[in-house]
């Protein structure tokens, strides 16, 4: 009598591994929750940071003026385009972001890059924060821009 080695897994074993599985992901994903609203903060300031940069060199590279203007003054975080004023040319556009807030100061909806590479104003600072503050600590970022179109980010404490 032959014996024959059995190549596979047993119904039982696959069901065992799976409610495994299924207990360590809801452990899981509740901890992730302050992981994934931290990162959407970091990445929207990196977003605004390389918006920046990006109108800066364009209204250098161009000689021309260049405005970063926001789809909605109040919330940055519903996007923005970065456009040439004359000729009108769309440099690049800005699609919302979800989950979080970014709102600016001085309150405006746009600010504006001249030809030598300077802002018309004397800056902004954009505060982001995540729409739900409900983690233990919540990251919440403020990017300053200054009139030379220098950006800096910092973390501050959400309110």
């Amino acid at each position: 009598m032959r014996l024959s080695r059995s190549h596979g897994f047993t119904l039982i074993e696959m069901l065992v591994t799976l409610a495994v599985f299924a207990v360590l992901l809801m452990i899981a994903v509740p901890s992730m929750r302050p992981f994934l609203q931290s990162q959407s903060v970091k990445n929207a300031s990196m977003d605004i940071s390389s918006a920046v940069a990006l109108a800066r060199s364009e209204a250098i590279k161009r000689n021309a003026t260049v405005d970063v203007t926001a789809n909605n003054a109040a919330d940055w975080s519903q996007g923005w385009v970065v456009s040439q004023t004359t000729p009108i040319a769309t440099i690049r556009k800005q699609a919302a972001l979800g989950n979080i807030v970014i709102t600016a100061t001085p309150s405006g909806g746009s600010f504006t890059f001249d030809g030598n590479g300077r802002m018309t104003t004397t800056g902004a600072t954009f505060t982001i924060a995540p729409l739900d503050k409900t983690a233990p600590q919540p990251l919440c970022l403020t990017v300053t821009v200054g009139a030379t179109g220098r950006v800096e980010s910092t973390k501050v404490t959400c309110t």
